[in-house]
Order: C-alpha cells, then structure tokens, then sequence
C-alpha cells in the first residue's frame, strides 16, 4: 500500500525506516543512494528520507496496478428490451 507522505517545511517524503518491512527491503535494493535525502527536524537528523514524488514512482513502477478488462459498458434496460424483440 502507497504511504502517506510526511511535510516538513514543504518537504513532501517518507522515511525508509516507517515504511512496511516488504517495502523497506525493495526500496533499498532498488533506489540510487543520490535518491535518499537527509532532512533536519529540529534536532533529530533523518538520514533515511526519499522524496515522496519519488517514492510513488518507485511504487507505481515495483506495485502496479492490475488492469481489469472491461471495455463493455453495462446496457440500459431499454436496449435490453430492443434486442430483444
């Protein structure tokens, strides 16, 4: 499941450390080390934080979605009943 994303300062990201176990394992493996960014909270430094536009890339490309095939749209009942006749 794509997290929510923390602002700090109008920074938009996620910490690695807060995401789910399956998601911290990937994303390590997966992302460049220039992709992980260091964020000073008052003064706590969070050395683990990816910006959150990366993040949903990273997720879209490593969880995509399933594509369901329903091109047909439902019919009305009127044309139902005129295919019917």
């Amino acid at each position: 499941m794509l997290v929510s994303a923390e602002i700090y300062r109008g920074i938009e990201f996620v910490r690695i450390s807060k995401l789910p176990p399956h998601q911290q394992e990937k994303i390590k493996d997966s992302l460049k080390h220039d992709q992980v960014i260091k964020i000073l909270i008052g003064n706590t430094l969070a050395d683990d934080c990816v910006q959150y536009h990366v993040y949903q890339a990273w997720y879209m490309q490593m969880f995509p979605a399933r594509v369901t095939n329903n091109t047909q749209k439902p019919r009305a009942p009127e044309a139902l009943a005129l295919q019917e006749k």
